[in-house]
């Protein structure tokens, strides 16, 4: 069994890979996988689930917040966890809050498109006193 030997790859201009295009000078456009539209409900996906889940931690942290608030109450005097039960719910709702607040931007961020800006700049057109 003998191994023939491989014929050299032919090569385009300056030993670049040969291209199918007649005109290998121009140059060729990239094929889109997905409409405009698809790719615009996509990155607003994107933006809702980062929203979502940036949610979802601040609750997990604001939770935890509360439980470390209720079991410091509950060691340092008897019912602590009953009488300071308003305290520690705020404590932990506080830092939901603050935690969560980008997600605001982030729907702003969303829903911030060409279009919608197109439309806002036309409806503030038409009020005679702006």
């Amino acid at each position: 069994m003998g191994s023939t030997p491989k014929a050299p790859k032919p090569s385009g201009q300056g030993g670049e890979p040969p291209t199918d295009h007649p005109d290998s000078g121009t140059k060729v456009l990239k094929i889109r996988r997905s409409s405009r539209t698809s790719r615009r409900l996509d990155d607003i996906e994107d933006r809702l689930s980062k929203s979502v889940r940036r949610v979802a931690k601040a609750v997990d942290r604001g939770v935890d917040t509360y439980i470390e608030a209720r079991d410091k109450s509950k060691r340092e005097r008897r019912d602590g966890a009953i009488v300071d039960f308003f305290e520690n719910v705020s404590k932990g709702v506080a830092r939901t809050i603050s935690e969560s607040a980008p997600v605001i931007t982030d729907f702003a961020e969303a829903a911030n498109s060409r279009r919608v800006r197109r439309g806002i700049r036309t409806v503030l057109r038409t009020i005679p006193f702006l």
